[in-house]
């Protein structure tokens, strides 16, 4: 385990993770010892209650770096599943100070536990209208807030999340694990012209599914 926040992000990128400076400079300031308690440097997923965890460092990293063309200032990003709100606390750094993010989260305590562990060290994020915490299916995405120029979800779908591809503005895109099972982190791409979607599988990876409250409370 590293010593250091700075100490585990340099291993992301000394293992050549984490590649882009902006990406870099976003999770330095976002401290994971604001989002867990437990071997907070460890680069793997740890549990914050409620059948959740924090993904592993390498997980968020990764997210980003398939997201980072679209997370630039002004970008209006939704963030499905935002649990302990330490990737949506990032994303609103990558896009401020005009930007919008919205992290969705359907357990109501984990939305008061993000807007805490963000607020210590990222109040302002909030007060400058960057960065909104709502409770709600985000399996159902969050029309309201859209379109968006990019979707992170941080659970499994067991199939081509449709919903969510249609609240991409075009030139859009949408990242998510997907698959039962053997699961791959899925890439759709909207065209510019909003007709089409480009999809491509990346690297295989293992996350809960997307379910609703009930089930997750039974689990």
């Amino acid at each position: 385990m590293h010593r250091t926040h700075a100490d585990l992000i340099q291993l992301l990128v000394r293992k050549n993770i984490i590649k882009n400076e902006r990406i870099k400079t976003a999770m330095l300031a976002t401290d994971r010892l604001d989002f867990s308690t437990d071997r907070l440097y460890e680069d793997a997923p740890q549990p914050i209650g409620y059948n959740v965890t924090i993904s592993a460092p390498y997980m968020h990293a990764y997210a980003l770096e398939m997201l980072h063309d679209k997370l630039i200032p002004g970008a209006c990003v939704l963030d499905v599943g935002s649990g302990s709100g330490y990737l949506t606390a990032c994303i609103a750094r990558l896009i401020q100070p005009n930007g919008k993010v919205i992290g969705i989260e359907h357990i109501p305590e984990l939305v008061q536990l993000s807007i805490k562990n963000i607020s210590k060290n990222g109040r302002s994020l909030f007060d400058d209208g960057i960065l909104e915490i709502v409770s709600g299916d985000g399996r159902l995405g969050y029309s309201q807030g859209g379109p968006y120029d990019a979707i992170h979800v941080g659970a499994a779908s067991t199939n081509r999340p449709n919903e969510l591809i249609e609240q991409l503005k075009p030139g859009g895109r949408l990242v998510v694990p997907v698959g039962v099972g053997s699961q791959k982190m899925m890439i759709y791409d909207k065209t510019n012209d909003g007709h089409d979607i480009h999809e491509r599988a990346t690297l295989g990876v293992s996350y809960v599914p997307l379910t609703d409250k009930s089930k997750q409370w039974r689990h």
